[in-house]
């Protein structure tokens, strides 16, 4: 093949050590324009709508509840976080389905969390308003438009839109995003445009999106091996995920607002509509006539 591409450097890299110098990075393409941070004032009135605590220290994780995102991991490096830093009143929000994947509630008791401390996002099917809120049950009354038992965990067949998702990336203060191995992580760069520091796993796609000029900080991890395929898999280290954590909630306010800007700056020059429509338009227009 002689025109490859591939969305994250760890790939080029890896293909060049096997010999292979024409493959090249293109990363998959974010608009820019969906995602942003709002006045600090709308950030007040959406915690205050959503019942959160306006000095709640809010640490993020959107995903797909799948095997290959690392909750176990996140829940223990949260754990030592909040018993390290008992004055942090810290908030952990995992916007994603809660019946599917990874059992969370189990995995709370296992863990002896607060279940007060974890906060999921309930999407209603009747009048598509969200609700962040305490766990209870993946069938709650929504008291917004009043139905019984309209409201779910967020899924991909029912969940909020872009505008929506853009406000529960305003509740947080910092994003944290422990996995295996991926591709290119998508809500990584949102959060990264809504100004959000990143905490990500210094493997695969995640090495893109963790250096100091992304605005990322990187999690350690160790190596497992996927059985079957005998892949190289990273577990991230819990000791990681809560030295980072608190990394990001002794700094300044200051220098948090500067790394923000320069992480909404990186996604935008490497990953937005313009960006990659240049390179795709060059990759096009270079192309011999046929």
């Amino acid at each position: 093949v002689k025109n490859y591409y591939v969305w994250a450097t760890f790939a080029e890299k890896a293909f060049k050590e096997k010999g292979f110098d024409h493959i090249k990075t293109l990363h998959g393409i974010i608009d820019p324009s969906s995602f942003c941070r709002l006045p600090d004032e709308e950030r007040l009135l959406l915690r205050n709508r959503q019942n959160i605590d306006v000095d709640s220290f809010i640490v993020g994780f959107v995903f797909r509840n799948q095997l290959r995102k690392s909750v176990p991991n996140l829940l223990d490096g949260f754990s030592i976080f909040k018993k390290r830093n008992p004055k942090s009143n810290a908030k952990l929000l995992l916007h994603t389905n809660w019946s599917e994947g990874w059992d969370i509630p189990r995995l709370l008791d296992e863990k002896k969390i607060d279940k007060n401390d974890i906060l999921a996002t309930y999407f209603c099917s009747k009048c598509n308003s969200y609700e962040v809120k305490k766990f209870s049950s993946n069938e709650e009354d929504c008291r917004y438009c009043g139905s019984k038992g309209s409201q779910a965990t967020v899924s991909v067949s029912g969940g909020v839109d872009e505008s929506q998702l853009n406000e529960i990336y305003n509740l947080m203060d910092v994003y944290c995003h422990p996995f295996t191995s991926g591709g290119q992580e998508i809500p990584v760069q949102e959060a990264k445009l809504t100004e959000l520091i990143t905490l990500v796993t210094n493997y695969s796609c995640g090495t893109d999106s963790c250096t100091n000029e992304s605005g990322g900080f990187p999690l350690q991890w160790s190596e497992y091996r996927e059985p079957g395929t005998q892949f190289i898999k990273a577990s991230t280290l819990k000791e990681s995920i809560s030295k980072n954590l608190t990394k990001v909630f002794k700094m300044p306010k200051s220098k948090r607002k500067s790394l923000g800007k320069k992480a909404r700056a990186f996604v935008t020059n490497n990953y937005g509509i313009e960006a990659i429509g240049k390179k795709l338009e060059g990759i096009i227009d270079s192309m011999p006539e046929v």
